[in-house]
């Protein structure tokens, strides 16, 4: 990477590191009933949205347009593009790469994201961290796909505020693009309640065409058994404690814009970590439940998942999947194995005796699922960087196994296709240091007219190969029937 220097400080250029600068807030009439002018984006390239589903009372943001975009094609080759198109190839630490560009800017109380990076690692890129080789041939999309956004509309929606955020440094011309679509939404706001709010997953009408309900798996039940039988040989000889098996399906998506996909996903799945993401290859649909790593004002926190269970038919079918989850001793010890997981990878950037494990074995209901859920905290070293603690704990123990590395080996031995995104992370850094970020579960890719998504669970020793398999269709049948005419 070039270093830095006094005049590529005096323009704008994605490819110098960027200094500190400040921020401009402008405050947005608040309304529940609408978002804000994202729908005025829905076709706009490089949209970016981190939210909690269609009754959010937390914070959410949403940009598009990125200042820069930086990809990340493996082996230490990137490709960075600025918003007039412009690109050029660096060779290097793509982290170290996103840490000397990432803006600098104070905090706000009022906002969620004053502006900084945002995108999503794939889990083939953890293969690449951990050097796992990898049985299949590369699939030729980036690793890494990570924008740099200048300006954005964060809401808080426990205060009922909104602003538009628009840094100091952001393009002339996206900060023009900005302030007009906020004098758009403020003139043209909506006379009824916005999609997300008004429809339920019953009443959503499907954009799905008839070809695209046909749902194929690239694993058979019986490819399924004889992968689940070498994953248990393996944890009978001691090579692994545990290892995640997953499955992927795919379906024909010609002509259906991304943005209507997601509405229909939102609708019938809303997640505490959901996010939509439109890049240059495609766009990652995600309703996700999991939390992976947050860092803010110097406390990290992950919040595993491991233990399911779907939803009764009934308040009373309902509950008694609630308490079998919860007094499973299979579960709990699954769940239990990435818990010491995750306080290891946290204790590589902690302060010395500050990791703890705050709640264990908890249940948190979804939609279509029970989930158990852990939650570790610390305190991160003074010394260290918010994408450094991503990077080592990346991909989450929740979705290989332990010890990673070689639950790693063994689940790229035994699944039948590259797991792309799935997996994989999607964040947000600002450039006050506050990061957060998922677990690619409950997500959908769109690349090439094809959508794909996964599903899958953690095998040890006494798992049963019959319910581990109905487990991998639970998960992703909600996904499948929100998109299924």
């Amino acid at each position: 990477m070039r270093p830095a220097s006094s005049a590529c400080q005096l323009a704008y250029d994605p490819f110098c590191p960027i200094k500190d600068f400040l921020l401009h807030l402008l405050p947005i009439p608040y309304a529940p009933d609408d978002r804000f002018g994202i729908d005025f984006l829905a076709s706009q390239p490089g949209l970016i949205w981190f939210h909690s589903g269609s009754q959010s009372t937390d914070s959410e943001w949403f940009s598009a347009w990125p200042s820069v975009e930086y990809q990340y094609l493996g082996q230490e080759q990137i490709r960075v593009t600025d918003h007039t198109g412009h690109s050029r190839a660096l060779t290097g630490d793509f982290f170290d790469c996103l840490k000397t560009h990432c803006p600098k800017i104070e905090g706000h109380t009022d906002i969620l994201f004053g502006g900084g990076l945002a995108g999503h690692l794939s889990y083939d890129f953890g293969l690449e961290l951990h050097k796992v080789p990898s049985q299949f041939p590369s699939h030729g999309a980036p690793l890494a796909i990570v924008g740099q956004y200048d300006w954005s509309i964060s809401i808080d929606h426990t205060q009922q505020r909104a602003f538009l955020v628009v840094q100091d440094y952001c393009p002339p011309a996206i900060a023009a693009r900005a302030r007009a679509l906020v004098k758009q939404l403020t003139a043209q706001r909506p006379a009824t309640p916005a999609v997300v709010a008004s429809r339920s997953a019953n009443t959503a009408p499907s954009l799905m065409p008839d070809t695209a309900s046909k749902w194929s798996c690239d694993m058979s039940e019986r490819r399924y058994t004889e992968a689940f039988q070498h994953i248990q040989d393996y944890i009978v000889s001691g090579d692994v404690y545990q290892a995640n098996l997953t499955r992927q399906w795919s379906t024909s998506a010609a002509g259906l814009p991304d943005w209507e996909i997601y509405q229909q996903l939102i609708c019938a799945m809303p997640a505490p970590f959901s996010m939509f993401h439109r890049h240059r290859r495609g766009s990652l649909l995600s309703v996700s439940p999991e939390r992976f790593i947050q860092i803010r004002q110097g406390r990290m926190q992950a919040q595993p998942i491991k233990g399911t269970r779907p939803r009764g038919r009934d308040a009373e079918q309902d509950e008694l999947f609630r308490q079998e989850l919860l007094n499973s001793e299979k579960d709990r010890a699954e769940n239990l194995m990435i818990v010491d997981l995750l306080r290891n990878d946290l204790a590589r950037h902690a302060k010395p005796g500050s990791v703890q494990v705050t709640g264990l074995f908890e249940i948190q209901s979804f939609n279509n699922v029970h989930h158990l859920v852990s939650t570790v905290v610390a305190e991160i070293k003074d010394s260290a960087h918010p994408l450094d603690v991503l990077r080592d704990a990346f991909p989450g123990g929740s979705i290989t196994g332990a010890p990673k590395k070689r639950a790693m080996a063994v689940i790229d031995e035994v699944e039948t296709t590259r797991r792309g995104h799935y997996c994989g992370c999607s964040f947000f850094l600002a450039g006050d240091g506050y990061l957060d970020s998922n677990i690619l579960i409950r997500s959908v890719s769109l690349a090439d007219d094809t959508l794909t998504c996964s599903g899958g669970g953690g095998i040890v020793y006494d798992s049963e190969c019959a319910a581990e398999y109905a487990e991998s269709e639970v998960k992703v049948h909600a996904i499948m029937a929100a998109l299924r005419p």
